[in-house]
């Protein structure tokens, strides 16, 4: 048989030794890891309606009156520190097949010279082999790398969600501010207009010799501070709309428009201790952590495995003269490095707990607080919706009246109407930190409080 002949059948035995190779190069998958995928495929879809590159983001817009609702979607759609936390959880997840993948192959060649009389294809020598830079594992080890893999991007997975939760808070924590303000303004001016009336009448009176120029003056300068007051609201508005611009990813100087009122507010139908126990059970940031356990574990397994010998395989074809195929196995002789491995993943594993250990309670603490303020703000709202704010709107018109027959003074109107516009705006204050606390225990828990149901605000503003 000549050398053309040799030739295929050579590369036929080569190809032959490929074939085992090439399906053990596959990576060992994890249970659960084409879940975590179909995880975030769902999760870009809301963020961005389903596309599957990042090419651009573009501020979405706002309707003429938003709501928010509307802050809330445009926020999601166009935040990129959220956008980044979501990529962070894709590339972890490209780290499974690479951490479970077998090394590569390595094709070997070699020509002999040699005075013998040979035929060119006899002085050939053909080999593949694993790659000398990697040794082949056993599956077991690879499995146990594609397990932690999987672990490390499930914490990246609910780490987007803590983010999610978060952008959600600052945004409507913002939008109440905002809100705020415009009750606040809204005050600010029936007290100047007020208080311009009792200038006036302090005025009149002078010039009738019925008031002192102390009292005129008096009232002139709580007029004018009143005046100032409101100057200062609005010099504070382009720092409140900037800092809306930048979490919903407009131009810093874009218009905002002050919402025409605060927010309904959103129940909680829902036991103190019910509450808390939701919340500890889908807190994404304790979730991430028990990921981050679960990582170290796996991470302890491997360094365990260490003990395991990995080995080497060659096969070489040196034309018609030879075949042969040879192997080698690495002793795990470096036992103080192996130890220390084990040693080290052991102290990782010991402080992934403890941080998941003080999470909890630093989770229970503030989640104990936030339902401290809502419980007390919720009784607050309800002393002033049933006693305070009628009580002072019964009291000025009462003066009101008093005053049309005679009976008392300009200045006892003023005071009497001025009380119920603080009262009123008393009200609105505790309104706003009501739905901060909520917002804040919504961020904590990835609870839904407004419904408690399994779709999240987050999901329902981010489409």
């Amino acid at each position: 048989m000549n050398a053309a002949h040799r030739l295929p059948l050579a590369f036929n035995a080569v190809f032959a030794a490929l074939a085992p190779l090439g399906a053990v190069a596959c990576a060992i998958h994890p249970e659960g890891e084409s879940t975590e995928r179909d995880r975030a495929t769902a999760a870009l879809r809301e963020l961005d309606g389903g596309g599957e590159k990042d090419e651009s983001i573009e501020a979405a817009t706002l309707p003429p009156e938003p709501q928010l609702r509307d802050y809330l979607r445009v926020a999601f759609h166009s935040d990129p520190e959220l956008r980044a936390a979501y990529w962070t959880w894709r590339a972890a997840l490209e780290r499974i097949p690479q951490e479970a993948s077998p090394p590569n192959a390595a094709l070997t060649f070699s020509y002999l010279f040699s005075d013998a009389s040979m035929t060119a294809w006899d002085r050939t020598t053909l080999g593949i082999a694993n790659d000398p830079m990697n040794n082949l594992t056993l599956p077991g080890k690879l499995a146990t790398a594609g397990k932690r893999a999987l672990a490390e991007a499930r914490a990246a997975g609910h780490r987007f969600e803590a983010a999610k939760f978060k952008l959600q808070a600052e945004v409507t924590s913002l939008y109440l501010d905002l809100a705020l303000h415009g009750e606040q303004l809204e005050a600010q001016e029936q007290t100047i207009a007020l208080l311009t009336l009792a200038s006036a009448d302090a005025e009149s009176r002078l010039r009738t010799g019925l008031a002192t120029q102390e009292e005129a003056l008096r009232a002139r300068d709580e007029l004018e501070q009143a005046q100032n007051q409101e100057h200062r609201l609005h010099a504070q508005l382009p720092l409140l709309f900037t800092r809306m611009n930048v979490l919903i990813g407009h131009d810093a100087g874009a218009p905002v428009r002050l919402p025409s009122s605060l927010p309904e507010p959103r129940p909680l139908p829902m036991g103190d201790d019910e509450l808390i126990a939701l919340a500890a059970e889908k807190s994404p940031e304790l979730a991430a952590l028990a990921q981050e356990v679960a990582g170290r574990e796996e991470a302890l397994t491997m360094a365990r495995q260490q003990w395991i010998p990995d080995f080497g395989l060659s096969f070489n074809v040196m034309g018609s003269v030879s075949q042969s195929i040879g192997g080698m196995v690495i002793l795990p002789l470096r036992v103080e490095a192996i130890r220390g491995a084990i040693a080290e993943a052991e102290a990782n594993l010991d402080a992934a707990k403890a941080s998941r250990a003080k999470y909890v309670r630093d989770l229970a603490a503030s989640f104990v607080l936030d339902l401290a303020v809502l419980r007390d703000t919720e009784r607050q709202i309800d002393l002033f919706q049933r006693v305070f704010v009628p009580r002072a709107e019964v009291i000025a018109r009462t003066v009101e009246s008093s005053h049309a027959i005679g009976r008392t003074s300009i200045n006892d109107v003023v005071m009497a109407r001025r009380a119920a516009v603080e009262t009123a705006f008393t009200l609105a204050q505790l309104r706003a930190e009501r739905e901060k606390a909520l917002a804040a225990i919504e961020s904590w828990s990835s609870v839904d409080v407004e419904a408690l149901h399994s779709v999240r605000l987050g999901s329902m503003a981010a489409r």
